[in-house]
């Protein structure tokens, strides 16, 4: 007896049919979504959201008539209205005039910005969870116009200059040699490629040369000597360096930021423009921004650093072109970044991604190695005092002590130490050669030995109290200041030391202790 199949009927045929291709599509939509999500994670790898405010000015992308397949950028318009996140009403000028003159332009490629190689330098996975470098990413992200290698200008300062009399002053060029006239011509290109610079003629101009250092890059020079002889002198004091090393040393997290060129950020006013003006071998050229040479340069790059930074001190600090933040914890940290950022950015300066460092514990700083409380001398910098050569002249001895001395918070009893160095520039003669004795020597050695033990000095903490110790030689005095730790260990702050003139070293011992208390005050 044989078997029969069994017959679906046509209807729930039909049904089971519908839910299978309803299966397939849900099915298929489900990938489609996984696709679309995957396809636009990797589009939008390097994604900027952008918001904008009532008042901001942009630039508009529309069709031009008659013909509607082409586009042109109209503005700078202003936002009137916002009605979403991507939707706004702006109202454009058409007067192209403006367009300089009103919108905000910073000479920078948002499609260059990398975060991974922007803090490549910073190692953020050694010390950062993911969290807090997806924070750091976002604001990076928003301020990413600021990171470029071609200088912003800023509106912030402009370099103006003072005459003393106003006879003109126009020096003949330099005589180069062809390969430096070819080095000179391409850095040449590139200072008009950036507009810092504009053909032209002027009744002053002073020579430019090429500085050529073993080991560097070469650069261009502006010989402004007999220039700055005229030019009034304006004052504005340097910050204070040690001040500066000991409170960015007592922060948890450091990041260090540095402007693109930044000299080349600071425009010149037009009467300024006529008297910097320089000359080559083949042309003369008129600087649009603030060259380096000039004697009042420094004055204004501080000015615009405290204008920039004016009311971010207790987190910020600037010495010239370099900005370090410091704080105690990340939330401050992350705030105080962005904070610096958007002065940065308001002010229409770039900063040069290859030298930032975010979010340390511990930075190379002004020749220091800060963080964590800690300061010590940057290796590189002792190892050059360590391969000093003995010298021969009061030149050299004069040079070695300028370095050395750098350091000489770091070395108990320093002005005793190099006492028989410091006796060799007595005299007339500045460059005379000198008579190198034994004792001369011993402290030159002695002075190499204290740096390359790697001595370190610790920040102070005001909370605390303090510990003062002196002491005094044949030769001078020294003084130690220091502060317990939670261990009860004395951490040394600094030290100092004076050497005893000829006068002091005959006072009794009693004087030499009021010398002690005049030199602590």
């Amino acid at each position: 007896m044989g078997t029969t199949e069994e017959v679906t009927p046509v209807v729930e045929y039909v049904f089971q049919l519908i839910n299978r291709l309803k299966s397939c599509q849900e099915l298929a939509i489900e990938k489609m979504e996984e696709t679309k999500i995957k396809r636009k994670a990797w589009y939008d790898k390097n994604a900027i959201k952008r918001e904008f405010s009532e008042g901001d000015l942009l630039l508009v992308l529309k069709m031009n008539r008659p013909n509607k397949l082409s586009v042109q950028w109209k503005g700078p318009g202003k936002i009137e209205k916002k009605i979403s996140e991507t939707n706004y009403v702006s109202r454009a000028k058409e007067d192209s005039n403006e367009l300089e003159e009103n919108f905000p332009c910073i000479d920078s490629n948002p499609n260059n910005f990398d975060f991974d190689e922007i803090t490549k330098h910073s190692q953020l996975g050694n010390r950062l969870n993911v969290q807090q470098i997806e924070k750091l990413k976002e604001i990076l992200c928003r301020y990413s116009k600021i990171f470029s290698n071609e200088p912003g200008k800023t509106h912030l300062v402009e370099h103006d200059i003072e005459l003393i009399n106003d006879v003109p002053i126009r020096t003949k060029p330099y005589r180069m040699s062809a390969r430096q006239t070819d080095l000179l011509q391409e850095e040449i290109r590139k200072m008009l490629k950036y507009q810092v610079i504009e053909i032209g003629e002027s009744d002053y101009a002073s020579p430019m040369i090429l500085v050529e250092t073993p080991g560097k890059d070469h650069r261009p020079c502006i010989d402004y000597r007999k220039l700055n002889e005229v030019i009034r002198t304006q004052f504005y004091p340097l910050p204070n360096i040690e001040h500066r090393i000991e409170t960015v040393a007592a922060a948890k997290y450091i990041t260090l930021l540095d402007l693109t060129k930044g000299y080349w950020q600071i425009p010149l006013t037009p009467k300024a423009q006529r008297l910097v003006a320089f000359t080559t071998s083949f042309g003369t050229y008129r600087p649009l921004r603030m060259p380096f040479g000039l004697k009042n340069a420094p004055y204004y790059f501080n000015r615009l650093m405290a204008e920039l930074l004016q009311g971010c001190e207790k987190f910020a600090l600037p010495y010239l072109d370099d900005v370090a933040i410091f704080s105690e914890n990340w939330d401050d940290h992350i705030s105080h970044i962005d904070k610096v950022l958007e002065r940065i950015r308001d002010a229409r300066l770039t900063i040069k991604p290859a030298k930032c460092k975010f979010a340390q514990d511990s930075v190379k700083y002004l020749g220091h190695v800060v963080g964590l409380g800690k300061r010590s001398p940057a290796q590189l910098k002792v190892q050059t005092i360590l391969d000093f050569p003995v010298p021969r002249t009061k030149t050299q001895v004069r040079a070695f002590l300028g370095i050395a001395g750098y350091y000489r918070q770091y070395i108990p009893m320093f002005s005793s130490l190099a006492a028989p160095l410091t006796e060799l520039l007595k005299g007339k003669s500045k460059k005379g050669y000198i008579n190198w004795t034994s004792e001369c020597q011993k402290s030159f050695v002695q002075l190499k030995e204290k740096l390359s033990t790697n001595p370190v000095l610790y920040a102070p903490d005001f909370k605390r109290q303090f510990i003062l110790q002196t002491d005094a030689s044949d030769t001078g005095i020294g003084i130690v200041l220091a502060q317990r730790n939670d261990r009860g260990e004395e951490n040394p702050i600094l030290y100092l030391s004076k050497k005893f003139s000829d006068a002091e070293r005959r006072f009794t011992a009693q004087l030499k202790k009021s010398v002690k208390l005049s030199f602590m005050q």
